[in-house]
């Protein structure tokens, strides 16, 4: 074999390593799931999912060069916060492309819908039974609604707080910052951006409205056929008249 058999071009004392090139850094892949943040700069890089939970966080390792440690705060910051609102714009575009269904009211527990009629008595009761369970709804969303949420990473070096799902606030020991290897500061911020989300988003404040006379109502909204035959209005499903149903 000669050496431009063997791809040398003529230099033969050549050793294989010579040749070899370095591996190059896969592309990552476009993931539907997982949206970006980035503050101008783009050495600080927030990862979230469609409904903002953060997912990771990563610092240019040559930060420095672009921001002063007092500053790196004001970075961050700006890409939690565009992270944010990258998951907003997707949720909307969400509910623009796939309208939710209504969902699926029951009148009762055992899963069946309720059939049973309503005279003019129970249906003042199922709706004062309804605005109780709403102002018990609306008294746990005033404590979170405009409620300063804060916290601290367990490192201790950075603290953040926000209000309504927005971080207004970053608090990054410069000291340490500028000290420290860039995942340790990643690390601490996607820690604070968890804690951070997880208080904003309570699960019974994003569910909403929660209770059977709600879901009673509510169902009955949603089938007003259902509705006509329990109040009277249309003959029930088996026949019987309402009065029947009610001696029954």
């Amino acid at each position: 074999m000669t050496a431009l058999d063997d791809g040398r071009w003529g230099f033969e004392e050549a050793e294989d390593w010579e040749y070899e090139q370095p591996a190059r850094a896969e592309e990552p892949a476009l993931d539907e799931d997982r949206l970006v943040g980035q503050d101008p700069d783009r050495i600080i890089s927030v990862t979230v999912s469609p409904s903002a939970e953060v997912l990771t966080v990563a610092v240019d390792r040559d930060w420095t060069r672009t921001v002063d440690p007092r500053g790196l705060h004001s970075s961050v910051l700006a890409a939690a916060n565009a992270a944010t609102m990258a998951a907003l714009a997707r949720q909307m575009e969400n509910v623009q492309q796939n309208p939710p269904v209504p969902p699926d009211f029951v009148g009762s527990q055992s899963g069946a819908a309720d059939e049973s009629p309503l005279s003019p008595d129970d249906m003042l009761r199922l709706v004062d039974a309804a605005a109780i369970e709403m102002n018990r709804f609306t008294e746990q969303a005033a404590a979170v609604v405009d409620r300063r949420i804060t916290a601290e990473s367990a490192g201790g070096h950075l603290s953040g707080a926000a209000i309504n799902g927005q971080v207004v606030d970053i608090s990054i020991d410069p000291a340490w910052a500028g000290s420290v290897r860039s995942t340790e500061i990643a690390s601490e911020i996607k820690d604070v951006l968890q804690q951070l989300h997880a208080a904003n988003t309570p699960p019974e404040i994003i569910n909403g409205p929660q209770g059977p006379a709600i879901a009673e109502i509510m169902g009955m909204l949603y089938d007003p056929q259902r509705l006509s035959r329990r109040v009277g209005l249309l003959p029930p499903l088996n026949g019987e008249t309402t009065e029947e149903r009610r001696n029954d």
